[in-house]
């Protein structure tokens, strides 16, 4: 591998940048002439002609209908949209469960099917359940396929090196067994890391250059955005951020440390502290459903709630004080709990944050949450059309 401070940025690094930038910025605005995208990315209407004719001669853009001829007069502009000849696969592997979805360029999802996955030891039993489930993908015009999932991953051979949840998982070159079926690039990488993709491309990250994506549900993850990229390691690591030691005398973590973030601030830990304060029906414990207790005057439910907030924002502090990204967008189950769980999340992070002149920003994905599905298929448009992210 190259050491990059050995090597100058090239034509082809900075044309990456620059088509990742128009493209999000369609993403954001919708169909923009080149007039239009000159001005909105504060350069000439040469040098967007220069960026965007690449991208519509590999049919990732196209151009619209002219509109009408404006009262200057002059040739009418042509706004500039997503090709439509083929779509991308997008997976979300799970540890029983997997997501298969096409997604248009433009980030429309096109269908979508949930399957469960067996849990099995045997990897080729579990490898013919993985190609069952990608059948929705064949016979569609696929311009590749990404595939987010739970595990670490060597991002550059396509490999999964270890999942806890879904330990069959561990070592499988999960990538070049779909290439093989499909015959079309395919892109794998860490689940939080692809939810934040989705949250640049598509979502709540759209606007902003510096953000961090946390995931909350039966595992934790946090993927980081820093000056418009995602952050990863060398060959895709890091990014365990469900792993940070909060308590080193805490429980035993699944992957066999103690005191991980995980341990405190997941269902399984809120599930089992809502049984030991015997709320009802505690071992289906969730943000809404105690919020909706709350609601209805539970005080213990209420507690319960904060506590869970509160070891979610510890885990968030510790990246605020390292990253200072101070913009937390929250997918998963934390959204359930709505503005009561919103609120208090940040009101903790801002007790565990630095104080730079204004507390951390905290929002909320929707509900009805597509991200990491986007940001697989933010993944790959990234690699086929050469744009940085």
């Amino acid at each position: 591998m190259t050491d990059s401070l050995s090597t100058l940025v090239t034509s082809a690094d900075v044309g990456g940048v620059n088509r990742a930038r128009v493209m999000r910025a369609l993403y954001r605005h919708g169909p923009l002439s080149r007039s239009d995208l000159a001005k909105q990315l504060d350069v000439s209407r040469a040098t967007i002609t220069a960026v965007v004719q690449p991208l519509i001669s590999a049919t990732a853009l196209r151009e619209l209908p002219a509109r009408s001829t404006t009262a200057a007069g002059g040739k009418p502009p042509r706004p500039l949209w997503f090709g439509s000849d083929r779509c991308i696969g997008a997976v979300y592997l799970g540890a029983d469960e997997i997501t298969v979805a096409t997604v248009a360029k433009d980030g429309t999802v096109l269908q979508r099917h949930d399957v469960a996955l067996p849990r099995t030891s045997d990897p080729e039993a579990f490898l013919e359940a993985l190609r069952s489930a990608l059948v929705p993908l064949r016979d569609q015009p696929l311009l590749g396929i990404g595939i987010g999932l739970a595990g670490m991953v060597d991002t550059d051979e396509g490999r999964v090196l270890l999942s806890f949840r879904a330990p069959v998982l561990s070592g499988m070159p999960v990538g070049a067994h779909v290439a093989s079926w499909f015959d079309v690039p395919v892109h794998i990488d860490h689940h939080p890391r692809v939810q934040a993709i989705g949250d640049q491309w598509f979502g709540l990250g759209r606007d902003l250059t510096d953000f961090v994506s946390v995931f909350t549900g039966e595992v934790l993850g946090a993927g980081v955005v820093m000056a418009g990229r995602v952050v990863r390691g060398p060959r895709g690591a890091g990014g365990e951020a469900g792993h940070m030691m909060v308590d080193a005398r805490g429980s035993q973590c699944e992957c066999g440390r103690r005191g991980c973030w995980e341990t405190v601030a997941t269902l399984p830990w809120l599930r089992a502290e809502a049984v030991r304060t015997r709320l009802t029906d505690g071992d289906l414990a969730t943000s809404r459903r105690l919020s909706d207790l709350a609601d209805e005057g539970s005080e213990e439910a209420e507690r319960l709630l904060d506590r869970y907030a509160r070891n979610l924002a510890e885990g968030m502090g510790n990246l605020d004080q390292l990253l200072g990204l101070h913009h937390y967008i929250v997918h998963g189950d934390a959204v359930g709990g709505g503005e009561r769980m919103r609120a208090r999340i940040a009101g903790h992070l801002a007790a565990a944050s630095p104080d730079r002149g204004g507390p951390p920003v905290v929002t909320l994905a929707e509900p009805s949450d597509d991200a990491t599905i986007l940001g697989a298929a933010g993944l790959v448009l990234s690699h086929v059309y050469a744009c940085s992210l």
